[in-house]
């Protein structure tokens, strides 16, 4: 079955070879046509000029065959060949007129017409070959050159961007948590130049203000404000809409505002794990091409973030066994920036098991990664906990925050890092459930919740 199927595709092949060719040409059907009736005119003048000698003169009606076999190749010069051949020998059949009709010399033709028409066939067969590749190397060219320029462009003006930043995101915020720690009362408007510039290096703001809001209104009085003097347009569609769903809106969400006229193009809501909104950020003028998914996630982060260091409440280095209740607000928040905008975080927790408990996890604090959010608690048999909780964060960076916080207790502590249990790193969005089983567990030191609950005993005997 496999052999016959050859066989026909074979047959299909060759055929196809001596009646199209290589060359598909409408046209040269036509040519063939009209140079098979020139030669055949060039026979009868050759006949006549030679009457029966057909040996010692040029046998001119091969050119024909011969041209088109060059031009078209091996199965045009054929057919123009065997087309000239069979009207001849028609003629001479039929006694139309009597002319010489030499098979060694036919038999010449044939043959110079094939290896001229083969000869062809291979040139053009190279020839595309070559146009192919040079066309694939132009395009290759072409693209590599685009991202050359595209390349060189970026580096200049990330090199101008770098020149003219003094320090990372990173350690803004951490310089930022330092000065809001200093500060008592409203901090917002004591920092909000600072928090208003950290947002612009993330987005790039030519025109933006930031404002209080007390009890879901927004004060009037513009605390920062980047490019020309600004001022609060309240009845912004947009702003509205940010004030009853308390959610970052964008250009991409003007579609949602169709027929509206739009004052800002970015507005940013500072609202805290407590839910509570501390402030705003009002932009006129972005960098619309500084909008991707990544940076908008990073937005909501460092927003959220700036939020709690404004919150007395929330502003702490590490979180307290009790303050369970702030931690989960703290995860919940960025199981919305998940939902949101795609930023997904990761959970690691660190248990010392050894027998004194003098295991330096307390110290995990000050390789703090900027926004990372920690919390020391105990387990049920009274084990030392820390938590740790890191914003936008792939597993394979939470593996590496674990290696160097082990390298650390094995290294600067002299511990053994067996005696440290890890527990993780979990993907808060797809372990949440994992995770609050997890932390479920976790909390106040049992002696702690036992002397409470004697002391709470004997009040009510007292009584």
């Amino acid at each position: 079955m496999k052999s016959q199927k050859n066989t026909n595709k074979f047959k299909t092949s060759f055929l196809k070879r001596i009646i199209v060719g290589v060359n598909n040409d409408k046209m040269a059907f036509i040519e063939t046509a009209i140079v098979a009736v020139l030669s055949i005119l060039s026979w009868f003048f050759i006949d006549r000029e030679n009457g029966t000698d057909a040996t010692y003169y040029f046998f001119w009606p091969m050119l024909g065959p011969l041209v088109i076999a060059l031009r078209y190749g091996f199965a045009k010069g054929l057919q123009c060949f065997s087309l000239v051949v069979f009207v001849m020998y028609l003629v001479k059949t039929l006694a139309i007129v009597d002319i010489n009709f030499s098979l060694p010399i036919i038999i010449g033709t044939a043959l110079t017409v094939m290896i001229t028409g083969e000869f062809t066939d291979y040139w053009r067969k190279s020839i595309i070959t070559n146009e192919m590749n040079y066309r694939y190397m132009e395009q290759k060219l072409q693209s590599f050159t685009q991202s050359y320029y595209l390349l060189k462009i970026s580096h200049d003006q990330l090199e101008q961007r770098s020149a003219g930043k003094l320090m990372s995101l990173r350690t803004s915020i951490q310089m930022l948590q330092k000065t809001a720690s200093s500060k008592v009362g409203n901090r917002l408007e004591s920092l909000g130049d600072e928090c208003l510039h950290i947002l612009s290096d993330v987005v790039g703001m030519y025109e933006a203000g930031i404002y209080l809001v007390n009890n879901d209104k927004i004060q009037p009085k513009c605390i920062s404000n980047i490019g020309k003097e600004h001022s609060l347009v309240d009845n912004d569609p947009m702003l509205l809409d940010m004030l009853d769903k308390k959610r970052m809106f964008t250009p991409a969400n003007i579609h949602d505002f169709e027929d509206q006229e739009l004052h800002y193009q970015l507005v940013i809501p500072l609202i805290d794990s407590s839910g509570y909104m501390q402030g705003v950020v009002l932009a006129e003028k972005v960098k619309f091409v500084a909008l991707t998914d990544e940076n908008l996630a990073l937005i909501s982060l460092v927003a959220s973030y700036m939020a709690n260091l404004m919150c007395e409440k929330l502003n702490t280095p590490i979180l307290k066994p009790e303050q369970s209740t702030i931690f989960n607000q703290y995860l919940e928040q960025l199981y919305w920036n998940k939902e949101h905008y795609g930023a997904d975080s990761a959970l690691v927790v660190f248990v010392d098991t050894s027998r004194e408990q003098s295991l330096p996890i307390k110290k995990f604090i000050d390789y703090r990664r900027g926004a990372d959010i920690y919390w020391n608690c105990y387990t049920p048999e009274g084990e030392n906990v820390m938590v740790a909780l890191l914003p936008m964060t792939t597993v394979f960076e939470a593996k590496q925050f674990i290696d160097r916080l082990l390298g650390v207790v094995k290294d600067k502590y002299n511990a053994d890092v067996r005696e440290v249990e890890v527990f993780g790193p979990y993907i808060v969005f797809d372990k949440y459930t994992e995770v609050s089983k997890v932390l479920s567990t976790l909390g106040r030191h049992p002696d702690d919740i036992n002397s409470e609950k004697t002391d709470g005993m004997s009040d009510l005997l007292a009584s």
